[in-house]
């Protein structure tokens, strides 16, 4: 991808006869605008949001229609390759969920696709096996990324120790980093001992790679966190977790809140957990006070997380000339005091994870069609089939999202959902 051209893209308003639906996601003056095209047997919702020096953009590709797992995958990689370079997306985060013994095919059929479109394909998207809800080996995939609209706007890829290449967002007033795909390996790239070491070395990894861009831990907004065993040792996980962020300034009366987080359970490969990193720097020598990012530490319908031991916050505002993203942590069926509520009941459970993400986003001045992103975990193929019927009989707004199966953080507990807005 060429990083350095500040063009203007081909806005979504003037995309061809493709497209089958195109709807404000809110009131036009939020310059938020949606769309959703079926293409090739995928479904591709896309979200753009304009600032005044850039187009923001979230793309969610589904395999719909083809059972075959090469020509399912190949369709949806097109599509995606070809709305990025059409538009000249910057991308800054890219997964994709689907079964881990077809990754290395589908990895290198993107890298085939991606350099065909003269797209960069160094930093390698985070794999995710969520289990698909449904026959197909590949679920879905998710990128974000930006569209230069002034100079001094780009997207440039940099390699950095202990997690391999990432990207930087500048503009002016800011710098963002995201790292995909941080492990707990040593320096030659093996795994460490058990879960907890691993757990410390992915910490200690990330915090290499941070500052080797000028980064500290302390500037991170937002962390995805993945454990192919997640019910079995998430305690522990949570223990080690909170160990870490202490000496990095985090909790206490004083301290710096929490970021933003997801705990699910996913993985790639053999790792015992794997997560990406979103870092900001708000760079107040340009005169450009934006952007200003603040935890969201409770919402009207639920408390502080680390009242019950968990080291995140609800969610992370992040301004940007005159825009807010409200980046969502994973958020189930869970009361103010910390309890699970709705046990056993796939469709309450539902209905109270939209309650509580709707009340974070009403809090931020929003609601449900803010979202721009998100991923839904679900326990059961009965708990996603509740979660269909619930939106279809509240006719919940249309929400971009890749569902798969996972566990989620409790045992008691069938669905999770993670989400990002644009208000």
């Amino acid at each position: 991808m060429n990083t350095t051209s500040a063009t203007t893209p081909v806005h979504p308003t003037d995309r061809d006869s493709r497209v089958s639906c195109l709807t404000t996601a809110q009131p036009a003056a939020a310059a938020t605008l949606a769309t959703t095209d079926q293409i090739d047997g995928c479904r591709l919702e896309v979200r753009c949001t304009e600032r005044p020096s850039f187009y923001e953009y979230h793309v969610t590709a589904l395999v719909e229609e083809h059972t075959d797992t090469v020509e399912g995958a190949r369709a949806m990689l097109r599509v995606v390759a070809d709305y990025l370079t059409e538009h000249r997306i910057q991308p800054i985060s890219e997964k994709i969920y689907g079964r881990s013994e077809v990754r290395t095919p589908v990895l290198a059929l993107r890298d085939e696709i991606f350099r065909h479109h003269e797209l960069d394909v160094r930093a390698i998207p985070t794999w995710l096996e969520g289990l698909p809800l449904g026959n197909c080996a590949v679920v879905g995939q998710q990128i974000w990324g930006v569209v230069p609209r002034v100079r001094g706007v780009e997207v440039t890829t940099v390699e950095t120790p202990g997690v391999g290449y990432a990207r930087l967002w500048e503009a002016p007033g800011f710098r963002m980093l995201h790292l995909p795909f941080v492990r707990g390996t040593r320096e030659d790239g093996s795994l460490v001992g058990d879960e907890p070491a691993q757990t410390e070395a992915m910490f200690a990894n990330a915090e290499i790679a941070l500052k080797s861009q000028g980064f500290g831990y302390a500037q991170v907004v937002r962390t995805w966190i993945y454990m192919g065993q997640l019910l079995e040792w998430y305690d522990d996980f949570n223990r080690v977790r909170t160990s870490y962020y202490r000496p990095a300034g985090f909790g206490g009366p004083d301290g710096l809140p929490y970021p933003a987080s997801t705990g699910i359970q996913c993985h790639c490969a053999d790792e015992a957990c794997m997560m990406d990193v979103l870092a900001v720097e708000e760079r107040g020598d340009t005169g450009v006070t934006e952007p200003v990012a603040t935890a969201i530490q409770r919402s009207s319908r639920q408390e502080q997380s680390f009242n019950y031991g968990s080291a995140f916050s609800r969610g992370m505002r992040i301004e940007i000339e005159g825009r807010r993203t409200v980046h969502i942590s994973g958020t189930a069926s869970i009361n103010p005091a910390g309890d699970s509520v709705h046990i056993d009941d796939p469709e309450l459970q539902c209905l109270e994870t939209l309650m509580c993400i709707a009340a974070i986003l009403e809090d931020e001045g929003g609601s449900l069609r803010n979202i721009t992103s998100a991923t839904l975990f679900c326990k059961t193929e009965e708990t996603w089939a509740a979660w269909q019927r619930v939106c279809r009989l509240l006719q919940v707004p249309d929400i971009p999202f890749v569902p798969v199966k996972a566990d989620v953080c409790r045992d008691d507990l069938l669905v999770e959902m993670e989400a990002i807005a644009m208000i």
